[in-house]
């Protein structure tokens, strides 16, 4: 990337930095979030030597008595609350990923399109999206799947162009980073990393296999921790990835996975989450989570995939579609703040439909990296002078 677009993309994630940190310091400390103030609440006991996996929410003072907290979110908000008081930690820790998605949604557009219009159109729209703002001013947990699912896209196209296995292995930390994220993120970081190995697979089979053992070691932590706290397990991981019950028996798991009923809840959930008059339009009082005027540019988007490398499309669609997959599972419609992660990528998407229309309105020809680059008639590699 020139030198000139790497400037644009940390003056843009700059500038998007400090507006919303402008935007958390005018607000009202009395309109925090109960999800806020849960985090902040626990984040506090960190300050204090409170050091747990897993974080119980107090009885009676939170969202319920049976919350369980993932800890990226609530050790983000301790580390805030270590700088001084504030009257929303849980929003401003939620800034600097928001911040670091709008460098990482430029950097990606830029690998899959090449051209600055992809880029900038891709950052731009993040930028404005109100779903982002929405999640950010829940000042919960909802961010920081998207930062890793935005590392794990950039570690795999940098090994699918270079066939890097540091990036590939990247990918895993940040997928499995990702299981302690938000009650969605185990699920999210198996289905991603099936869908990894599902794309990969004609690679380098010892790089995957070295991948693949990194990001089952990220497992670890949890599974010590629920050897020494076995009784938080149904309340945490036996929620949110699988139930106690089904591994004492994987039969009846599948079974109950592939249970008519339970398969029809969980499909209407998810098509419900792709409804179009709820993702663009408003309803009633509420702002919808997409701009209106990305739909169109989606639309581009898919004229764009037969001119840009097939793998790179494959992954982004891919993952957008499997990123709200978790969120199904916890029966919640519209579950924005579960699958907060689909946003950028759903920005890297609109960003690629817009330089497609520029490549139509200027007649661009846009780079194509299926096509084999062949010899200049009449060259010849003996020769070592210049032709003019």
């Amino acid at each position: 990337m020139r030198p000139r677009l790497i400037a644009i993309a940390y003056v843009l994630s700059g500038v998007y930095l400090l507006a919303l940190r402008v935007f958390v310091a005018g607000m009202s400390p009395d309109v925090a979030s109960l999800e806020e103030t849960t985090f902040s609440r626990q984040a506090n006991t960190v300050l204090h030597g409170n050091t747990p996996l897993f974080f119980h929410s107090t009885p009676g003072r939170s969202l319920d008595s049976d919350t369980w907290l993932q800890p990226l979110g609530v050790y983000a908000n301790a580390l805030v609350q270590m700088s001084g008081p504030r009257p929303h930690p849980g929003q401003l820790a939620s800034a600097f990923p928001a911040a670091a998605n709008v460098l990482l949604v430029f950097v990606i557009a830029y690998a899959i399109a090449g051209t600055a219009w992809a880029s900038v159109a891709a950052a731009l729209t993040l930028m404005f999206t109100p779903g982002q703002l929405a999640v950010i001013r829940a000042g919960s947990d909802a961010i920081y799947p998207a930062t890793l699912v935005l590392l794990w896209l950039l570690g795999l196209l940098t090994f699918l162009k270079r066939d890097s296995v540091r990036a590939l292995c990247g990918a895993a930390i940040a997928l499995g980073l990702c299981v302690y994220s938000h009650p969605t993120g185990p699920l999210t970081a198996v289905f991603l990393w099936m869908f990894t190995l599902a794309v990969t697979w004609r690679r380098n089979r010892v790089s995957l296999f070295q991948a693949t053992i990194g990001f089952a070691i990220m497992w670890l932590p949890a599974a010590a921790w629920f050897y020494v706290h076995p009784n938080t397990y149904p309340d945490t991981f036996g929620r949110w990835f699988i139930f106690a019950a089904h591994i004492r028996n994987p039969l009846d798991g599948l079974k109950a996975f592939f249970n008519p009923n339970t398969l029809g809840v969980r499909a209407s959930q998810y098509w419900g989450f792709w409804d179009p008059s709820w993702l663009f339009f408003k309803d009633g009082g509420l702002s919808a989570p997409l701009l209106w005027l990305a739909a169109p540019f989606l639309l581009f988007a898919i004229f764009r995939a037969r001119q840009i490398s097939r793998d790179a499309m494959t992954i982004v669609i891919g993952a957008a579609l499997i990123v709200p997959l978790a969120g199904a599972t916890f029966g919640v419609p519209h579950y924005i703040n579960d699958a907060a992660a689909v946003l950028p990528l759903l920005a890297i998407l609109s960003g690629l439909g817009l330089d497609q229309l520029v490549a139509l309105l200027t007649r661009r020809q846009p780079l194509q990296d299926d096509v084999a680059v062949t010899a200049v008639d009449g060259w010849d590699s003996n020769d070592v002078s210049p032709r003019t």
